[in-house]
């Protein structure tokens, strides 16, 4: 599998698309924020698939990703938390993730 979803990350996509109206064909886009060469923020957020995109479903969800940045993010898990106050998805790598 491309990448795998906790259930509180799938409750939380559904809930922030009710809550901000994201249209049907909208898709949840999984990448990189490119900032320099070095430093290459993972991402995640509501988008259209472009031209070289390339769209699947996992667990429900319909997913959106460039085939380039795959090996950025491939076999993660993407996780939702809430902790001091502060929320938001964060990517676990699999062997990492505590049951």
């Amino acid at each position: 599998m491309l990448i795998e979803f906790t259930e509180k990350a799938i409750e939380a996509v559904e809930t922030y698309k009710k809550q901000l109206s994201i249209a049907e064909d909208q898709y949840l886009r999984v990448g990189i924020r490119q900032k320099n060469a070095q430093d290459k923020g993972l991402l995640i957020g509501f988008d259209s698939p472009g031209a070289k995109d390339k769209t699947t479903s996992i667990q429900g969800l319909n997913v959106v990703y460039n085939p380039g940045q795959v090996f950025f993010f491939a076999g993660m898990v993407i996780d939702f938390s809430e902790q001091n106050g502060r929320k938001g998805f964060t990517f676990i790598e699999k062997n990492k993730l505590t049951k």
